[in-house]
C-alpha cells in the first residue's frame, strides 16, 4: 500500500508545486518539515472571511507585504511571485479557516494554482495546503 503524498508530509513537500488538502493532525509534522528542509512557514487563517478584501488583506499581512503592495488580485499575484522581500529556500503556505465566497473561490485557486506553477518553473518549492479552498488536488 502506497501513501498518497497529501497523507505524509515529507511526500507532499517532496512532490511537484500544488495546492494539496490539509489533513487534521499533520499540521505540526508538516511545518516541522518544512522549517527543517529550509523553507519559510506562512500561515493565514481566513475565520470563514470569504469576500475578496478580507482574503487579500490576510496574505497580505501573513506575508508581510511591502507597503507599496496594491490590495488587489494582480498585485497579491505579483507580489506572491516575487517575494523579494521575504527569502526562502522554499515557502510552504497553510490556509486554514478558508471559506471563499462562490465568486472569490475560483479566483483565489487560480492565482495560488498560478502562483505554485510560476515557482514550479522557477525551480522553487512553493507548496499551499489549504482545509477548503476548491481545487485541492486529492493525490
Amino acid at each position: 500500500m502506497t501513501t498518497a503524498p497529501d497523507d505524509d508530509p515529507a511526500l507532499a513537500l517532496a512532490s511537484h508545486n500544488r495546492i494539496l488538502p490539509m489533513r487534521r493532525g499533520n499540521t505540526d509534522a508538516l511545518i516541522r518539515i518544512a522549517q527543517n528542509g529550509g523553507r519559510r512557514v506562512v500561515v493565514a487563517t481566513l475565520d470563514g472571511q470569504g469576500d475578496k478584501t478580507d482574503i487579500i488583506d490576510t496574505l497580505a499581512r501573513a506575508f508581510d507585504m511591502p507597503r507599496w503592495f496594491g490590495h488587489n488580485w494582480d498585485a497579491l499575484y505579483d507580489c506572491l511571485t516575487d517575494l523579494s522581500w521575504f527569502p526562502a529556500t522554499g515557502y510552504v503556505l497553510i490556509l486554514t479557516g478558508t471559506s471563499p465566497d462562490a465568486a472569490n473561490a475560483p479566483i483565489l485557486t487560480d492565482l495560488l494554482t498560478d502562483c505554485c506553477d510560476h515557482w514550479q518553473a522557477e525551480g522553487v518549492p512553493f507548496h499551499v495546503f489549504t482545509d477548503s479552498v476548491v481545487g485541492a488536488d486529492p493525490a
